[in-house]
């Protein structure tokens, strides 16, 4: 929502409050404050009430004043209410009171919570962009930090207090910093790196899920090269992403100036779309060199079918951070053909178009084809100068634009015509038919049913 939007939702939420028990009560509180005070538009709207019981029961005193018909979906465990007022159906809002929190099991991240005052709810919190709260019927921005709009100001990312007890409460936190931190590439204040650095170790009684989320987040922000940085600087990477640290200080050959870790960082830079499957492919397209590294006898470095070993690496490390199979799977084409053009050269003068049909048809999609095509030309690139193939990918995105149809493309015959017109000794064969049956469509894709019919009677399966 825009900020306009978002202050008229204000001020109507103080104009129904007037006069109640809410009055002077109701806060906004975390992402909205920091981007209305930021200019930015606002995501969604979080409410704390500094009353015992605040949120339950000012989510139901909305539900009984009518101010909402909606369903009042009520989290009694937590507090926590979420609705959706009529005047505003497509804003949901969600309401908690406010809380102090106490870890007394430092093997877990939950925390015993109870009703506290706004100052405690204040320091709880982690960073002081994310304490700050908007007093609805005071219509005015509540710094309890005194830090909260001046790290805004000055770009700042700080901890609301003693930051070895904001990361030994919650190692999550640590990962949320780096994040806060890369989103807006703003400097994160010395004692609070300290502490991250100090308190790293505990990420490990984190579940894989809450790290993979975090992780994600880092990766499809604005500046994920910045995210991996923080990540190894702290010292987090080998909790995060162990399987990558020996690519750290891997030397490379001369088509390269940096280690594999550099190069796999310039590889993510580079690409600009920030769809998760590609920037993990980025980062994760070069895993294999740490198996497959050889020294030849004249000391030269080589990194042979390193691609199959990224590829089966890069599977295992997605399915260890949980990610869905539909993930794995686009990953792994993408990091198992990033290799693919390479023998073409800058100019694709010894590209036939039968070989760039095959390589839009096992695409199988223009989307597909798309995150290739970036991932190949981000890898182009990052390379050391003289071997970086600029015009690789632009001559071949302009020369796929008379080839649309190889995606989905479909030959004019299947199994059954191979089997009613053609002579063939074992049906099992008939797979070997279809797959020349393809060889002869990329060479010509407009050919007809009886034209492949007629060219199959050349074939011979053995």
């Amino acid at each position: 929502m825009t900020r306009e939007q978002y202050l008229e939702i204000c001020q109507y939420l103080a104009q129904v409050i007037k006069g109640t028990e809410w009055e002077g009560h109701v806060f906004v509180v975390g992402g909205a404050v920091r981007s209305f005070v930021m200019g930015d538009n606002i995501k969604d709207i979080d409410i704390v009430v500094d009353l015992p019981d605040g949120g339950i029961r000012f989510g139901r005193w909305i539900k009984e004043m009518g101010l909402s018909s909606h369903s009042l979906v009520e989290y009694p465990k937590f507090g926590v209410t979420m609705f959706h007022l009529d005047r505003y159906p497509e804003e949901e809002i969600e309401c908690v009171y406010t809380r102090c929190e106490k870890y007394p099991d430092r093997t877990t991240r939950n925390p015993v919570t109870e009703f506290g005052t706004i100052e405690e709810d204040c320091f709880r919190r982690d960073l002081t962009i994310n304490a700050l709260y908007y007093d609805v019927s005071g219509d005015r921005v509540l710094d309890l930090t005194s830090k909260g709009l001046d790290d805004i100001a000055n770009h700042v990312i700080r901890v609301t207090t003693d930051a070895d007890i904001i990361y030994d409460d919650d190692p999550l936190r640590i990962l949320r910093t780096v994040r806060f931190a890369c989103r807006f590439a703003w400097e994160v204040e010395s004692s609070t790196m300290e502490g991250m650095r100090r308190n790293v170790h505990r990420l490990q009684m984190l579940s894989q899920e809450r790290v993979t989320d975090e992780f994600n987040k880092m990766l499809q922000c604005d500046h994920p090269v910045m995210a991996m940085e923080m990540l190894l600087e702290i010292g987090a990477l080998q909790y995060v992403l162990p399987e990558i640290m020996p690519t750290v200080d891997m030397t490379q050959n001369h088509y390269h100036d940096s280690t594999v870790w550099q190069h796999s960082l310039k590889v993510l830079g580079q690409v600009r779309d920030n769809t998760l499957t590609l920037r993990l492919a980025a980062l994760l397209h070069d895993i294999g060199k740490i198996k497959v590294r050889t020294v030849d006898a004249e000391g030269n470095v080589h990194f042979l079918g390193h691609e199959e070993e990224s590829e089966r690496m890069a599977e295992e490390v997605m399915q260890r951070m949980k990610y869905s199979n539909s993930e794995i799977k686009r990953v792994k084409f993408l990091v198992a053909n990033h290799m693919r053009l390479k023998g073409f050269r800058d100019t694709l003068s010894n590209m036939r178009p039968k070989r760039l049909r095959k390589f839009m048809y096992q695409c199988g999609s223009r989307e597909l084809f798309n995150e290739l095509c970036a991932l190949i030309h981000a890898d182009n690139m990052s390379h050391a100068a003289g071997h970086c193939l600029e015009n690789q990918i632009p001559l071949l995105m302009q020369r796929a634009k008379s080839e649309e149809r190889m995606f989905g493309y479909k030959l004019p015959i299947n199994g059954h015509d191979i089997l009613a017109n053609l002579p063939i000794k074992k049906p099992s064969d008939t797979k070997q038919y279809m797959k020349h049956a393809l060889v002869l469509a990329f060479a010509k894709p407009d050919i007809t049913k009886d034209e492949l019919l007629h060219q199959l009677t050349f074939f011979n399966p053995d």
